[in-house]
């Protein structure tokens, strides 16, 4: 599955004529490695262990990645993924992984972590009607910047809907 425009421009060479095109696929390059860079910079790196603080399993805190699966539930969503896409995005794309602030191919969580950890906000919305990724998005988009919310629970960060 085609995730980029980079991609499907690509896909189109050596056929494609385009007046340097090696320079028009760098500057597509370059802007895609930014958004990467901007999800981190402003979606990744605003979420807090304590943001999930109140998911606990028995009184123990679960020792689930929280902020990593919290921002993979968000750029899931944006891009329509279902999570084995997701988990396969992060092992094969190392875009993804930065974005996700992700080190190590070892590092990326399994799919069961990433049912658990809807398992865990379900389970905490039933019993208090808080809706902790509802408030994350808010903590997100309160501040000037490229992540912006539309509203229905979905933010834009820059000309992309990713959640």
């Amino acid at each position: 599955m085609e995730t980029s425009y980079l991609k499907v421009v690509k896909s189109l060479a050596p056929g494609f004529s385009y007046p340097n095109f090696d320079a028009f696929i760098d500057n597509l390059n370059n802007q895609e490695m930014e958004w990467y860079a901007t999800f981190r910079a402003h979606v990744t790196n605003q979420i807090e262990d304590y943001d999930f603080e109140e998911l606990v399993d028995e009184g123990v805190r679960t020792l689930l990645p929280m902020k990593t699966l919290a921002a993979m539930a968000i750029m899931k969503e944006g891009f329509g993924w279902g999570d084995a896409e997701m988990i396969n995005e992060c092992k094969t794309d190392l875009r993804v992984r930065h974005a996700l602030n992700i080190d190590e191919l070892a590092d990326v969580p399994p799919m069961t972590a990433m049912n658990k950890f809807r398992s865990l906000l379900d389970e905490f919305k039933k019993n208090t009607g808080i809706d902790l990724m509802a408030e994350l998005i808010e903590k997100i988009t309160e501040n000037d910047g490229p992540v912006k919310k539309l509203g229905g629970g979905r933010i834009m960060l820059w000309a992309m809907r990713v959640a």
